[in-house]
């Protein structure tokens, strides 16, 4: 009858004949469909052992003959309300799960296509870069201002590959499908090649460029390649968020004491509101942290790559900065 009519609330004798209003209430409290109906157990036993049964075996209430009308009235009442309550929140989560398995429907066709959409920028984005650099090796025959002007193409380009991966290599490690290949490296080695990726642009704009380096810094188990986009995205944030003629600092020290290395970049840029300190590593809000003018250019994905691939490392990164204007100072640490 239960599984039939669905009832709002069960009003359930005790002595019953063949099995007991005990084991009945026990029935239907554990199937998952029904077991969220209100049961009052109704019986002329009055000690305190009956009371106990009909709890353990799920009663809402338990009322003792001769009953009062106005109080089972009440309770009656007070459970149905509770019963409306619950099923309005199992409404709302069967809506909130259908519009979660939509969005994930849609996100896995958005993602497919954002793949698609990347993998055909690639080879024309590789052509145009070629294109760029043989013409830039013929230095001689272009004025001052078009190689410079070319030179910014080239960076232009360099920055849209970086984007690229960084959005292929976002969706991997979201998915654990991209694991660290962890080798030992010399971090200043490191720096340094990535480093001459970005001269050309550093002299362009007249950027003072520090590197203060320290013999007894270890090598490190990291993944290279990671960790030397990592790099590559810091130093050309810093880049692209330092007026012509700034300055930009590059430091890696060791914390023998933690058995920590610490890589930071600072410049005198921009600079970053603190409200937003956090929210820049988060690719999700990066919309609202442009439109705030917190960090305005390209840094946004690569940023959430630089958190996703150090924190692959178990390691950790932040940015420091006074405010607006007043440069920004960007740090990860690994342990070696």
């Amino acid at each position: 009858m239960v599984a039939d009519i669905s009832p709002d609330i069960i009003l359930l004798d005790v002595m019953m004949p063949g099995i007991d209003g005990f084991e009945v209430c026990k029935r239907i409290k554990s199937n998952e469909k029904t077991r969220i109906i209100p049961i009052v157990m109704v019986t002329a036993l009055t000690e305190k052992e009956a009371r106990i049964k009909a709890i353990k075996a799920g009663a809402d209430e338990f009322l003792s003959k001769p009953l009062d009308r106005t109080e089972l009235l009440v309770r009656i009442k007070s459970l149905l309300r509770i019963k409306s309550y619950h099923d309005e929140l199992l409404d709302s989560y069967k809506e909130i799960t259908e519009k979660n398995e939509k969005l994930s429907e849609m996100e896995r066709i958005k993602g497919g296509l954002i793949h698609m959409i990347i993998h055909d920028l690639n080879n024309p984005l590789h052509a145009i870069s070629i294109s760029l650099e043989m013409v830039l090796m013929e230095k001689e025959k272009l004025t001052k201002k078009q190689f410079k002007r070319l030179n910014e193409c080239l960076y232009n380009c360099m920055d849209l590959e970086a984007l690229i991966q960084s959005i292929l290599d976002i969706n991997k490690m979201e998915e654990g499908k991209l694991e660290p290949a962890k080798e030992l490296i010399d971090l200043f080695e490191l720096t340094d090649c990535v480093l001459t990726e970005f001269m050309q642009i550093i002299k362009a704009r007249e950027i003072s460029l520090f590197f203060s380096r320290r013999k007894d810094i270890p090598r490190i188990n990291i993944d290279p390649n990671l960790i030397k986009r990592v790099i590559a995205n810091l130093i050309n944030n810093a880049i692209t968020h330092t007026s012509v003629g700034g300055k930009i600092e590059i430091r890696i020290d060791y914390h023998s004491e933690r058995e920590t290395i610490c890589f930071t970049i600072k410049d005198n840029g921009v600079g970053i509101k603190p409200q937003y300190h956090q929210k820049i590593f988060n690719k999700f809000e990066q919309l609202e942290v442009k439109q705030a003018g917190a960090l305005a250019g390209r840094s946004g994905l690569g940023l959430a790559f630089c958190k996703l691939a150090i924190e692959a490392h178990q390691g950790q990164i932040w940015v420091e900065s006074e405010g607006e204007g007043k440069g920004s100072s960007f740090s990860f640490t690994i342990s070696v």
